[in-house]
């Protein structure tokens, strides 16, 4: 397991022809797929949005760690879930609006 602290260590990885082992950027997981391409987190990225994603999380700026979060949950389906549960919750509190 290695973690990586510099955009310039995950564009090594990225040009390295070694494809064991995830790499980790601030807790996310990125793995080259045999394609070619990445997966963060069980979400499939191209090279691009991979690079761009990663750039995002090593940013000093937290609204753009918070758009590359947002990426990742909806490449790998976890802003849907999050988004249909808010949904029900929000069902549930108008109906029991409603009957009062």
């Amino acid at each position: 397991m290695s973690y990586l602290s510099t955009e310039n260590d995950f564009q090594n990885w990225i040009r390295s022809k070694w494809t064991k082992g995830p790499f980790y950027i601030k807790g996310h997981r990125f793995e080259k797929t045999l394609d070619g391409s990445i997966k963060i987190d069980r979400g499939q990225f191209d090279l691009e949005e991979a690079q761009d994603i990663a750039r995002m999380l090593l940013s000093p700026n937290p609204i753009l760690k918070l758009s590359a979060q947002v990426g990742i949950w909806e490449r790998n389906g976890g802003l849907t879930k999050a988004v249909l549960v808010a949904a029900i919750i929000l069902l549930i509190l108008v109906i029991i609006f409603i009957r009062r």
